[in-house]
């Protein structure tokens, strides 16, 4: 009887202890940061703001430049895109934010996706055009930072250059 109600424990132990928060942890202002098609633990809908996107592609044909600003209302996105000489256009957009969990604070994800020309709507099938990830905050109530880094198309053998700057501000409503 003692090594049953023995091995009861160590299977309840090795339940508590697996990926779930403990309730201490999960803050009630999170509560409705959930799974779904998007992402795990998708907290977009508490967050107001902007995230950007600015690059520019030297070549030897010139210099191709895009700048993105998604601003996040109410859960809700609104794609400015300036992509090279097109005309800017506005459509809308989806944002995620990816956290750990839900908890206070820690890693966090962000991706969003806008139209890519006018007209036009993102799906959840297509490739965000704004990422950022591995970021940590000490509380989930502010997301703030900038990256900046070689463009993705760079390519120095060919004489191709350039940079992408990533900048994000989105606040918990």
């Amino acid at each position: 009887m003692k090594m049953r109600l023995l091995g009861l424990a160590v299977a309840v132990l090795a339940l508590a202890g697996g990926p779930a928060p403990a309730g201490a942890q999960v803050s009630s202002q999170w509560s409705k940061c959930n799974q779904d098609s998007l992402s795990i633990w998708n907290c977009a809908v508490y967050y107001s703001g902007t995230v950007t996107l600015a690059s520019s592609l030297k070549t030897a044909d010139g210099t191709t430049t895009t700048a993105i600003t998604a601003t996040v209302t109410g859960g809700k996105v609104s794609c400015t895109v300036r992509n090279g000489a097109d005309p800017q256009f506005e459509g809308p957009g989806m944002l995620v934010v990816e956290t750990e969990g839900p908890i206070v604070g820690g890693d966090y994800s962000l991706q969003v996706w806008c139209p890519e020309s006018a007209g036009k709507r993102p799906t959840r099938n297509s490739y965000p055009v704004i990422a950022v990830q591995d970021q940590k905050a000490s509380d989930y109530a502010s997301l703030t930072g900038r990256d900046e880094h070689e463009h993705p198309d760079a390519d120095a053998a060919n004489g191709v250059s350039g940079t992408e700057t990533i900048a994000w501000n989105l606040k918990r409503q």
